[in-house]
């Protein structure tokens, strides 16, 4: 017979499967710093395929922090309401389902809108993951995991822009310019 799942006053142990949650929470939180810097060597090819300037492409980055915060805000007591599983389940379908969209943009107006939505539902990972950190781990133990979730988070930032440079050139989508 299985184990029961642990409740929030419970700790996890390995055979709860603490080390796959650990991963799951650092990938969630990896969510918002990849979405930021991932796109950034792509803004030159998303100013000239949506026919818009730099600055006005510019504009999705402020609108990404400004649905990433306002979102934050959002599913703290969201998340304490209704659980951490609905919250995250729903935040990220917002994020897929409004990445789906950002691809399909057809001028950078709607590309604006979209990326505050896709940061609204990406904003809950960061916040439900760091929540559920403290449902499930106590002191040191919980210490450690947010320290290896934070040692992620900051390691997102620097590798996105390679991974999305990379994807640029491999799906050959990137201005290259020859001299």
């Amino acid at each position: 017979m299985a184990a029961p799942l642990p409740t929030s006053h419970d700790t996890l142990t390995p055979r709860h499967g603490a080390a796959r949650l650990i991963a799951l929470l650092a990938l969630l939180v990896a969510f918002g710093p990849m979405s930021i810097d991932m796109y950034l060597p792509a803004m030159p090819a998303i100013a000239a395929d949506l026919g818009a300037g730099s600055g006005a492409v510019q504009l999705t980055l402020s609108a990404f922090f400004l649905g990433f915060a306002g979102g934050q805000l959002l599913y703290g007591p969201l998340s304490d309401r209704y659980g951490r599983r609905p919250v995250i389940i729903g935040g990220v379908a917002l994020y897929v389902v409004s990445s789906g969209f950002c691809a399909l943009s057809a001028d950078v107006d709607q590309l604006v809108a979209w990326r505050f939505l896709h940061a609204i539902g990406g904003s809950a990972a960061a916040v439900v993951a760091r929540a559920t950190v403290r449902d499930f781990f106590a002191g040191n133990e919980a210490a450690r995991v947010l320290s290896l979730i934070m040692m992620v988070m900051s390691a997102a930032p620097l590798l996105a822009p390679f991974i999305g440079g990379y994807l640029l050139l491999v799906l050959g989508l990137g201005v290259v310019s020859r001299q």
